[in-house]
């Protein structure tokens, strides 16, 4: 009788230690494996940077020409690029970003924002006009003026 008491004793105390094990490991058994919190890419956290700044970009494109009424994004073009500045060991990097303008697919522009490396996004917000604002027309690219 004492054998069976400590028995069913012993099995309880293994179950339930073996619980708090699991319990500890803050896994669920659904997710098979994968986090529960989502990471964030580096990519993703650059276009909600750029989106989070949408408002300052296009200010910023309209002061550029005074043709300009409404700025449109590709922010599938969003890009991160090591610029060199003519020496060796390369100079920063650039995020930038293309867009048109006054909803006209004739038009293009390209900004950007200086990085520290390659999954950064900027520390302090500066634009850069990296390509002007052009239109197509009679065959050749010109300044949008």
């Amino acid at each position: 009788m004492k054998k069976g008491k400590l028995a069913i004793l012993l099995a309880t105390a293994t179950v339930i230690a073996g619980g708090v094990i699991i319990a500890s490991q803050k896994q669920n058994i659904f997710l098979n494996g994968t986090q529960s919190r989502k990471q964030f890419s580096a990519r993703e956290k650059q276009l909600a940077y750029l989106k989070e700044h949408e408002k300052e970009i296009a200010d910023f494109v309209k002061s550029l020409s005074p043709k300009v009424d409404s700025v449109q994004f590709d922010w599938e073009s969003m890009e991160v690029g090591q610029v060199g500045n003519g020496t060796p060991q390369g100079g920063s990097y650039m995020l930038t970003l293309r867009g048109k303008v006054n909803q006209n697919e004739q038009t293009k522009f390209m900004v950007g924002f200086s990085l520290d490396n390659a999954t950064s996004t900027p520390k302090e917000f500066g634009i850069y006009e990296m390509q002007p604002i052009r239109i197509y027309r009679d065959g050749g690219w010109y300044y949008y003026d």
